[in-house]
């Protein structure tokens, strides 16, 4: 593991001071099918925000291939540019590779239909456009993620490229796991029907407030009067395995049927799990056997971006066990697992190689965190994220770097 950082208190990334950045650059190679990078690292002294850390010999299965890591959509996310920047890139990235895989298809087809006369010449331009825009953007430094300027440039440049390949709308598929914020809170005043009445009606309030965000970043360069990116959106709970809210579309036939196929067939752009009890999610998780198909879902060349906020996160990282150190999650809500100590040794998703997230992150916790870390041998494989901040990884590069946004105004 190669992290390089500079903390005043703590050897771990809780990001109280600036950090150095590693830069990262890819060198494409031209083939056609879809383009795979060669990564070489260095690490020139840059001070900024960021704090990057690279592990190339890290196990592919385990990295997701886009992921947003945050505490807070509203503060960690939506003012904080650079993470938006982030998240338009990530889409962007997943989009081209769905389009490069469909005209590698036409041209297949081209040359079984007519051997004779060779590959499509058009269908191979196509392509072949397609995989140097593609290559373009794998080009970017971790610095380029907070400037914004080079990277916002080639996402416009793709979007504009996909709305010009189609003559239709192009549905971006979004869905939306609001499981953590269903649990019940047995202290509560409210009965269990009152209280997943109002946690629903939240769910549907936080989902339009991300559905905002999505269509501001892939629509700023849109002309009004041709095909536009659409977003089509469900609502998956874990719990009852229950799909809801469809969105975007009357024609049911462009929604999952079922879960398994909204994990799966659906092929979603972007799978975004909402914060809550942490314990809930994660016993929701293991009792629907999940585990597998999300994995599956945002890892690989036609992964979905994975967006998790706090219980999102956390259940992103290597160890569930950062859940319990606040004490903010009542454990008590899974039967069988009631104290916090039955849940040291859940393991998340690993999208992050061995890395784990400690979501809301102060001053205050310094101490908590310290302690935590060496009594749970965790080293510095912990990320603290503050209200403001955005883990971003590229799973394909094994990098990951937390960008923060303007502190919120209490």
């Amino acid at each position: 593991m190669k992290t390089i950082s500079v903390f005043s208190t703590l050897s771990i990334s809780c990001l109280p001071t600036p950090s150095l950045v590693s830069a990262f650059t890819a060198v494409p190679s031209t083939t056609l099918s879809r383009k795979k990078s060669i990564l070489s690292l260095s690490a020139p002294p840059t001070e900024t925000t960021t704090h990057v850390t690279a592990n190339p010999e890290a196990n592919d299965k385990c990295w997701a291939s886009h992921a947003l890591l945050f505490s807070s959509l509203s503060d960690g996310v939506i003012p904080n540019t650079g993470a938006r920047s982030f998240l338009r890139y990530s889409l962007v990235n997943t989009l081209l590779r769905e389009l490069i895989t469909r005209k590698e298809d036409t041209l297949s087809e081209s040359v079984e239909f007519s051997p004779c006369n060779g590959p499509n010449i058009d269908a191979l331009d196509n392509l072949e456009a397609v995989d140097l825009l593609y290559d373009r953007g794998q080009k970017f430094s971790s610095n380029d993620f907070v400037t914004n300027e080079e990277v916002d440039t080639w996402a416009h440049d793709s979007l504009k490229h996909l709305i010009s390949n189609t003559k239709c709308d192009i549905n971006v598929r979004v869905l939306y796991i609001p499981t953590a914020m269903y649990a019940l809170n047995p202290q509560s005043a409210n009965t269990p029907g009152k209280q997943r009445q109002r946690a629903r009606a939240d769910g549907k309030k936080r989902r339009t407030q991300l559905l905002k965000l999505l269509d501001e970043l892939l629509s700023s360069n849109n002309d009004d009067s041709g095909p536009q990116f659409n977003l089509l959106a469900t609502t998956l709970d874990l719990d009852d395995r229950s799909l809801k809210q469809p969105t975007g579309s009357e024609d049911t036939s462009l929604f999952p049927d079922n879960d398994n196929a909204a994990l799966s067939t659906w092929c979603p752009h972007l799978i975004y799990v909402e914060g809550g009890n942490t314990f809930w999610l994660q016993h929701c998780i293991e009792k629907g056997d999940y585990s597998t198909l999300i994995k599956n879902a945002c890892t690989g060349p036609s992964a979905a971006v994975y967006c998790g906020k706090s219980a999102g996160a956390i259940v992103a990282g290597s160890h569930v066990a950062t859940a319990t150190w606040k004490g903010w999650d009542d454990p008590s809500v899974v039967t069988g697992k009631e104290t916090y100590d039955d849940w040291l040794d859940c393991k998340g998703f690993e999208f992050v190689g061995d890395r784990s997230f400690f979501p809301h992150m102060s001053d205050d916790w310094n101490d908590l965190v310290e302690e935590k870390v060496e009594t749970q041998n965790l080293g510095e494989n912990v990320y603290c994220l503050r209200e403001e901040d955005a883990c971003c990884v590229i799973g394909g590069k094994k990098v990951s770097l937390v960008i923060s946004g303007p502190t919120p105004i209490n």
